[in-house]
């Protein structure tokens, strides 16, 4: 036997209210849900915060254009998983970008800014792009790439053999003098070495710059050996190991030069690559 309830009026619009207000609620989180998913689209998947141009600073050999299209190839090719957009300003990493646009661009120091404009600010500070190769009597240029661009002229030869015989001063801002003598007389166009022991070259003058030693030329470690002779601003061959640290090496040979012997006479070279001790021939 069935039983009849019987509902009052308050009772049918209350269940109504409370269905309506189900609604209401579904409705606000399906809202919400969307809301979140929109706001995590836009901040992390679309390309609003993502970097779309390079300001460079400093550049006065490079252009410009390149830079801007190696710095957004550095930013494109990072290997990481990431759900956002490679170029998102908000996940670049300006130290890690700094020494990756360093190498690439084999320039002394990069500094990199973000700004709230999406425009990366770059700074950079360039390194000495061609440096002097004296091979006999030749000097010739020799560009980053190892090769010999052109020789030098009268004038230009004149300077450095005067650098040489330590007729004038060094200069803290001219080219390195880089001496290998070859069995081939050398001409334009002419491979002297590879291009990242060019560029080795150029860092180990830069070393030694750095440590506060004056030179006139410089003889570059072989493949076979670690060994480098340095001819500095007094006049004497000095020996060094690019295996060793250069600060130190560089150390000892200016306080053994201050305070020479005074019957020093012009040893065949000084020897600085064991810390702390000289040997004289």
């Amino acid at each position: 036997m069935k039983r009849r309830v019987r509902l009052e009026a308050g009772d049918v619009n209350r269940g109504l209210r409370q269905a309506k207000s189900a609604k209401r609620r579904v409705v606000f989180v399906l809202l919400g849900v969307g809301a979140v998913f929109g706001w995590i689209y836009l901040v992390f998947i679309s390309d609003v915060f993502s970097v779309n141009a390079v300001e460079v600073r400093g550049a006065k050999d490079l252009d410009p254009v390149e830079v801007t299209r190696e710095v957004l190839d550095i930013l494109d090719a990072r290997a990481e998983f990431r759900p956002w957009p490679p170029r998102h300003a908000w996940f670049i990493d300006p130290h890690s970008l700094e020494e990756k646009i360093k190498n690439r661009l084999f320039v002394l120091n990069a500094t990199v800014e973000k700004s709230w404009d999406n425009i990366l600010r770059l700074s950079i500070e360039e390194r000495v792009k061609r440096v002097i190769f004296h091979s006999h009597q030749q000097y010739f240029w020799l560009d980053l790439e190892g090769i010999a661009a052109q020789e030098l002229s009268d004038e230009e030869r004149r300077d450095a053999q005067a650098r040489l015989l330590g007729h004038r001063s060094v200069r803290p801002d001219e080219p390195p003098i880089i001496k290998r003598d070859l069995n081939e007389l050398v001409a334009p166009g002419f491979v002297l070495t590879e291009a990242n022991e060019a560029r080795a070259w150029i860092s180990l003058s830069e070393q030694l710059g750095a440590a506060g030693l004056s030179y006139r030329e410089f003889e570059p470690p072989t493949a076979s050996s670690s060994l480098f002779r340095v001819l500095s601003i007094e006049g004497y061959t000095v020996l060094m190991d690019i295996t060793a640290p250069i600060e130190s090496q560089v150390h000892t040979y200016q306080a053994f030069i201050k305070n020479k012997p005074e019957d020093l006479g012009q040893p065949e070279y000084i020897d600085v690559r064991v810390p702390g001790r000289v040997y004289l021939k």
